[in-house]
């Protein structure tokens, strides 16, 4: 159906890795509680490890090799307060411009490459993992249209962009070439210095020091900071805005930005649409030109 399991697999591989080759009848509901238990109050990693082996356990007793599940108790109360950062057009510059810290004499494109795949990630709404899998040949600058290919659910779309980004990635087009090229044109877009692909773990850690240099951080008691994936929901609530300021119908527009960002329908949409003081104010005014036109109608009628 889709699923990948990778964050299940990671938790699996480190619950073998804790008790090792044991018998499974062996395990105790407390060890269980214990694997799963991080420091402090309940996280969503806590209760990611608690639901996974819940589910292991409810297979293993579904086909006969437990009589009944260690865990059994609901598991941790996370509450689901959280709310995406959306990036302003000054913090995307600072971001930008905090690429010059990567600055390396072994690897003298580092800064260019981090630098124009945060402006793909924002201008074109991709996922990380979206753009990380880029290669040569999914990037056409001919036609301006990038090809992603099995993504989320295994889905795949074109997706064109701008004149601006276009320019950008013909730049580092250019310098990429002086990178290795070890599967020709399905060679990563955005490569290490080897010409091989950069991890998402490796990008997480690199976003996290260019925004701690640049200053887009939430005070140091907030529970969350800014996100890498924040780009994609900062491009959507951006998108929502440019199209009230355009005069466009909203919500006629939807579905395309559904579509854009690979979702299946317009629901898959709104967990990327955070209200912003900046998109309140454009429907705001949207909403007091409707009303105005409205009076002005009655009144000449």
């Amino acid at each position: 159906m889709g699923a990948v399991f990778r964050a299940e697999t990671r938790i699996l591989r480190r619950f073998e890795h804790l008790f090792g080759d044991v018998p499974i009848k062996r395990l105790s509901s407390a060890a269980c509680r214990t694997f799963c238990r991080g420091a402090g109050p309940p996280t969503r990693w806590w209760e990611r490890k608690h639901y996974t082996l819940r589910d292991f356990f409810a297979f293993l007793v579904a086909r006969g090799h437990l009589a009944v599940s260690p865990l059994l108790d609901a598991g941790p109360k996370v509450p689901r307060s959280f709310e995406p950062h959306i990036y302003s057009r000054e913090e995307l510059q600072r971001l930008l411009d905090a690429t010059s810290v990567l600055e390396d004499k072994r690897s003298p494109l580092q800064p260019h490459t981090f630098r124009t795949l945060l402006l793909v990630l924002y201008a074109a709404g991709l996922r990380p993992g979206e753009g990380l899998r880029l290669r040569c040949c999914d990037v056409d600058l001919g036609g301006r249209v990038l090809s992603i290919w099995d993504t989320k659910f295994f889905k795949s779309r074109w997706v064109p962009i701008g004149v601006g980004l276009g320019r950008g990635l013909e730049s580092y087009s250019a310098m990429r070439r002086r990178l290795p090229l070890p599967e020709a044109g399905r060679s990563v877009f955005f490569a290490s210095r080897t010409g091989h692909a950069i991890t998402l773990q490796e990008l997480e850690r690199v976003f996290t020091r260019l925004r701690k240099h640049a200053g887009v951080e939430h005070p140091s008691h907030a529970r969350w900071q800014p996100r890498l994936h924040d780009l994609r929901h900062t491009f959507a609530v951006h998108r929502l805005i440019a199209w009230y300021r355009e005069g466009a119908d909203v919500q006629a527009c939807l579905p395309r930005l559904a579509t854009y960002l690979g979702h299946l329908n317009v629901s898959g949409t709104q967990t990327y649409l955070t209200m912003t003081p900046e998109l309140l104010a454009e429907a705001s005014q949207r909403f007091e030109r409707y009303v105005a036109v409205g009076q002005e109608q009655n009144h000449d009628d």
